[in-house]
């Protein structure tokens, strides 16, 4: 192949990847939660009025949340505290992320809502969150979702 054959065929090559690269970076759904059923015993639904309160928890963590649900308005609050397998095996917290999935009849994900974001902690802390969210049309219940990294290997 000579010079020029591989100059084109690289520059093909590369407005086929930077078309790919687009395409892909529009299609925001193929990176979300959306459309993805949460199970039964996740959901929380959602009552009109309030305040309502419960709490929330997985292996991970568990949440103390209180609501107040009025029209198409959603004020949540609480408190999420990371369980003691990471409290008393990990050293730090490098990001923790809750967002509050809006679900259909059907458990189905249609909007998911940071409610909270920290960076730099200690996995002893209680993570406190208050929102006052707008409410998708359809949404019957909610839902958390964490997202969360420690660091470093077993205390000492």
């Amino acid at each position: 192949m000579g010079f020029n054959k591989k100059v084109l065929f690289i520059i093909k090559w590369y407005f086929v990847l930077i078309s790919l690269v687009s395409i892909v970076s529009c299609q925001a759904s193929l990176f979300s939660y959306r459309g993805r059923t949460v199970e039964p015993d996740r959901r929380i639904d959602l009552l009109e009025g309030g305040p309502h309160g419960g709490f929330w928890q997985t292996f991970d963590l568990t949440i103390e949340y209180k609501y107040e649900k009025k029209a198409d308005k959603l004020q949540l609050s609480g408190v999420a505290e990371l369980s003691d397998h990471y409290k008393y095996n990990y050293e730090s917290l490098d990001h923790f992320y809750l967002t509050a999935f809006f679900l259909d009849i059907e458990g189905k994900v249609l909007e998911g809502k940071l409610v909270l974001n920290t960076i730099t902690s200690v996995p002893d802390d209680k993570f406190s969150f208050k929102k006052i969210l707008e409410i998708p049309p359809g949404t019957v219940s909610i839902a958390f979702h964490d997202m969360f990294q420690v660091r470093e290997a077993l205390r000492n």
